[in-house]
């Protein structure tokens, strides 16, 4: 169904429908949607199935149901409750990740908060990182301000950023328990930053200005320019001051 709106057309699908790509004002998924081709629109607000096999560009997009998108994505504003697929890269200015993101490129941004699953096979670079979920960046993490909550496995290849700050889950009964069951640790190869705070992390390399080593974490090398802290729960092989 297309109606006008601003000299633009909407797209809206109910039940299965095949549209073809373009230029639009609003595109409106409750049904399954296959659009062939590319697609620019203003917003785009997915409660069902859509199928893009372009690249898609726009201004907003909510995501509650599920998404995948063959190409690039470029959005202001991104909020994804349901999946998102991306086959290539992903580039946006605020990204809100409640449910889960995939995408096999690269993801550049201003501010990305992680609340569900978020995984790329390439780099993730923001101005802002904040993570109270799950993560994998295949590549590297780079952001002025990085903070990880941690609820589940988070890895990355290498991280930096002025700011680094990962901790565990609260110190409550129920936290205890799940430490159990679930793996609340951040892998990571190589941490680089100006100030450091780590909690269950498990690293080959740290290096920065003022680092401290929380609790639960195993470090092959610290360096470090001003002042290391040391948790006496927490493992390093070696430590220098460079």
């Amino acid at each position: 169904m297309q109606n006008e709106n601003n000299n633009k057309t909407d797209l809206i699908f109910h039940g299965a429908v095949n549209a073809t790509g373009g230029v639009y004002n609003k595109v409106d998924v409750q049904g399954y949607g296959k659009i062939n081709g590319d697609v620019e629109c203003e917003s785009l607000h997915c409660a069902g199935h859509v199928s893009i096999t372009g690249d898609l560009i726009g201004s907003s997009a909510r995501v509650e149901g599920n998404a995948s998108i063959k190409g690039k994505v470029k959005m202001d504003t991104l909020s994804v409750y349901g999946q998102l697929d991306v086959a290539d890269d992903l580039n946006f200015t605020s990204l809100k990740v409640g449910g889960n993101v995939k995408v096999q490129g690269n993801m550049a941004g201003e501010d990305v908060k992680v609340l569900g699953s978020l995984k790329t096979a390439g780099d993730c670079e923001a101005e802002v990182f904040r993570a109270n979920g799950a993560f994998s960046i295949g590549g590297l993490l780079n952001a002025g301000r990085i903070e990880v909550l941690l609820h589940g496995g988070c890895e990355a290849k290498e991280m930096g950023g002025e700011h680094i700050e990962v901790r565990r889950t609260g110190n409550s009964t129920l936290g205890k328990l799940l430490k159990h069951f679930l793996n609340n640790t951040l892998s990571v190869e190589t941490i680089e930053g100006d100030e450091i705070y780590l909690e269950n992390t498990k690293a080959k390399v740290v290096r920065g200005n003022k680092i401290e080593i929380g609790p639960d974490c195993e470090i092959d090398l610290v360096e470090y320019s001003t002042e290391c802290k040391q948790d006496p729960s927490s493992q390093i092989k070696t430590k220098t001051q460079r």
